[in-house]
């Protein structure tokens, strides 16, 4: 009897899943040419999440909405994507929260190390900042859908030697993605850098570069593996999972866009979300265990002493900066933080 329910509770659900998206479908009448830019490598989550919302608006819409991605940074950098998505470049972009923190203030809080705690639900901080964000955004030309998870676990690589503590930094010129690292790194003797992440495998290779940081799978797909021998694994760096990129409409692209197309875009930007809350867990295992296999890695466990020490070292100082560069909206962010733990 309990085979038949369950059987009977799964058919229902295509049943409704199914008649849900004829109902979408038909309700789209126009047709719609939409490109997408990521800069993320093809086999990254990014970049699959941003094809799952091509093949799922296609769907949804009966074949009206179609969703082109341009992947691995082939039609605009990570830098570009921003501006170009909000002056009409594209019509979609999905990039790191750091550059649409130049757009709307604060929205870097994702690359503050250890601002948000891992008591807190990253799933209901975003929603939270969606509207946060959404307005100013909007004001300046884009629509802010929802976000996409660029990995579970954050890295540290190195190339001379192996970092387990903040002082083994010391001498160091390190690859950052975010300001807020910088005192702290520089505190422990570190000479930190801000750079693109295309442009880090070759920074490592010709020795301009000592290590860089970054989430692990950037280790792994952007193959950093290949010119550095450790790797230092720290999960909880920032939020988990980790480093949520924004997923921007071009505001009068969206306005001109009948509402049955809209509710598919939203709807497809949100299954994005889902999609890779749990694509990074599990590529963050099996990046670990590749790592593994090929250098040597040190993984911090959240709460220990050691990871404690990374807190204090650049937690502080890196809240401190954050709250520097956003005395407005900075305190509303901690204030959402502090209600959600």
């Amino acid at each position: 009897m309990k085979k038949l329910t369950g059987l009977f509770l799964i058919t229902g659900l295509f049943i409704i899943f199914g008649f849900t998206s004829i109902v979408m479908a038909d309700s789209v009448k126009k047709k719609y040419t939409l490109h997408l830019a990521t800069q993320m490598p093809i086999s990254h989550t990014i970049t699959k999440a941003a094809n799952l919302m091509a093949t799922r608006a296609d769907e949804l819409s009966g074949g009206k909405i179609k969703i082109i991605v341009h992947g691995g940074g082939s039609m605009f950098k990570d830098r570009e994507i921003p501006e170009a998505t909000m002056s009409g470049g594209c019509d979609l972009g999905i990039s790191t929260a750091n550059t649409w923190g130049k757009h709307a203030r604060g929205m870097s809080c994702f690359e503050v190390p250890f601002l948000i705690p891992p008591s807190v639900s990253t799933a209901e901080f975003v929603q939270e900042t969606v509207e946060l964000f959404g307005k100013t955004l909007f004001a300046k030309g884009g629509k802010l859908l929802s976000y996409a998870y660029y990995g579970d676990i954050e890295a540290m690589v190195t190339a001379k030697k192996q970092v387990k503590k903040p002082g083994d930094v010391k001498g160091l010129k390190l690859r950052i993605y975010d300001r807020s690292l910088v005192a702290g790194l520089k505190a422990n003797g570190a000479a930190p850098v801000v750079m693109s992440s295309k442009e880090v495998y070759i920074g490592l290779q010709r020795g301009v570069l000592d290590g860089a940081m970054s989430g692990i799978s950037s280790v792994v797909h952007r193959k950093w593996m290949e010119v550095c021998d450790y790797v230092l694994a720290m999960p909880n760096l920032g939020c988990r999972p980790a480093h949520p990129f924004p997923i921007v409409a071009n505001r009068f692209v969206w306005e001109k866009m009948e509402p049955a197309a809209q509710k598919i875009i939203a709807q497809v930007a949100e299954e994005a979300r889902e999609f890779t809350a749990e694509d990074v867990k599990k590529a963050a295992k099996a990046n670990i265990a590749l790592l593994k296999s090929k250098i040597t890695l040190y993984e911090l466990v959240v709460g220990s002493p050691g990871w404690k020490e990374w807190q204090v070292a650049l937690g502080v100082p890196g809240k401190k900066k954050f709250l520097e560069d956003n005395p407005k909206v900075g305190p509303q962010i901690i204030a959402i933080i502090d209600r959600l733990k």
